[in-house]
């Protein structure tokens, strides 16, 4: 990917979440240019030219039944597919998980604010407490497959935020757009990293 055929536009794609309008009001109130697309187009969708992507959390089960799992998994083959720096949020950070060797389990609800404990140093943390809250709304975890590392864990589920060790993708369980000033740091953090990873490429 050429850098001069970048924008700075970051592409949100809208999984079906409530929130999915916070992600975009957030980036807006840090100076950055956001397009909401639809899941549904997302696999037919042309993202070189974006500064990078954020997929949505959702109202969908991965664990649901065998049939409505494989539907929902084929909506995210674009995963499998060259990406600008992208950050999966809930749904989104699952679906990065079972496109990249990972398993998603039925576990505790939870629908509040929890502590996440950071395993690993990452710039997508610079600036947070040493023990953030964020919100929490799922009843959903994942085991990391071989390829991804585990950047962040909390009390109740062993995988909060994760990297793709071969590609600028990471993933977090829980939802920054919803999460105060913590939530907007992480954004920020997220755009920074971005740029970054497209001025390496």
């Amino acid at each position: 990917m050429m850098n001069q055929t970048k924008t700075n536009q970051v592409i949100v794609i809208d999984c079906g979440s409530r929130t999915t309008p916070e992600i975009k009001n957030t980036l807006s109130s840090l100076g950055t240019a956001s397009k909401i697309i639809s899941l549904r187009s997302a696999n037919q969708f042309n993202f070189k030219q974006a500064a990078a992507v954020i997929i949505s959390g959702g109202p969908f089960l991965f664990t649901d039944s065998p049939e409505k799992t494989e539907a929902l998994i084929q909506q995210f083959e674009f995963l499998r597919e060259p990406l600008p720096p992208t950050l999966g949020i809930c749904l989104g950070h699952q679906a990065i998980a079972l496109t990249h060797g990972g398993q998603v389990f039925r576990g505790q609800e939870r629908r509040d604010q929890d502590s996440i404990t950071v395993l690993e140093k990452h710039g997508l943390f610079e600036g947070l407490p040493a023990a953030p809250l964020f919100k929490e709304d799922h009843c959903e975890g994942i085991q990391a497959g071989e390829n991804t590392r585990i950047l962040a864990e909390s009390e109740f589920y062993n995988v909060e935020a994760i990297s793709i060790n071969d590609r600028p993708i990471l993933g977090v369980q829980f939802h920054p757009e919803v999460s105060g000033d913590n939530g907007k740091q992480l954004f920020l953090n997220f755009i920074r990293w971005a740029s970054k990873q497209n001025k390496d490429s």
